[in-house]
């Protein structure tokens, strides 16, 4: 049987070798190299991304807090100012019709539910009407 030859499985095993050996040569020197520089140069490039994007979420986040800064303390502004002058339209006249007063505030908390967050609608203080303003 000629597969069975130890004459042709020694010259086939060491062609085997010596291709394969060539071939992971060729491979490791050449085209390995190629193939590391590429996944350096991707790994900084999704590094440089990544800063970039925390940079950005820093910034943006900074200019929301001050935003949100910004529109607590005029609506607290807002506040004292429509409790002082109900107050003085209170103590100057006794009798008021307040019908008006009241569609139009539950008009602006109406808007600010929708469009606003809820520290922002906290932070707005509503008294009821039995408290009628004592001071």
């Amino acid at each position: 049987m000629p597969q069975l030859d130890r004459i042709i499985v020694f010259s086939q095993i060491f062609w085997l070798f010596l291709i394969f050996s060539l071939f992971y040569v060729v491979l490791t020197h050449y085209f390995l190299p190629m193939f590391l520089k590429s996944l350096k140069i991707r790994k900084q490039i999704i590094d440089i991304n990544t800063q970039e994007v925390l940079e950005k979420t820093k910034q943006t986040l900074s200019k929301k807090n001050l935003l949100r800064k910004t529109l607590i303390q005029n609506l607290e502004i807002t506040s004292n100012l429509l409790t002082d002058h109900f107050t003085q339209l209170i103590i100057d006249k006794k009798k008021i019709d307040t019908l008006s007063i009241d569609q139009k505030i539950s008009f602006a908390i109406l808007n600010i539910t929708k469009f606003c967050d809820l520290k922002l609608l906290n932070s707005i203080l509503v008294y009821p009407k039995s408290l009628k303003f004592k001071y």
